[in-house]
């Protein structure tokens, strides 16, 4: 089992191509393996889950049109409840 590598929340932000305040939002939100030094500082474990920004940015344009999808569906179900 390999040692876990944990970078700052600056330099996940520059590999990943994600800005460093929406890292820092998936810290708080446990999106990413992470935990807080006593300084307050994130330290990001990274490892085979690190998904490079192109994966991430085209997983959440998809998890967003799905969400739409769903919606849409909801509300038909809705209408046709109403019937």
């Amino acid at each position: 089992m390999p040692i876990p590598k944990y970078v700052s929340a600056e330099k996940y932000s520059r590999d990943s191509g994600i800005g460093v305040e929406e890292v820092k939002k998936m810290c708080r939100n446990g999106e990413l393996k992470c935990h807080m030094t006593e300084g307050g500082y994130y330290k990001i474990q990274v490892d085979q889950d690190s998904v490079p920004i192109e994966k991430y940015e085209k997983l959440k344009k998809e998890n967003i049109e799905l969400k739409a999808i769903l919606k849409t569906i909801y509300n038909c179900t809705k209408d046709i409840e109403r019937v």
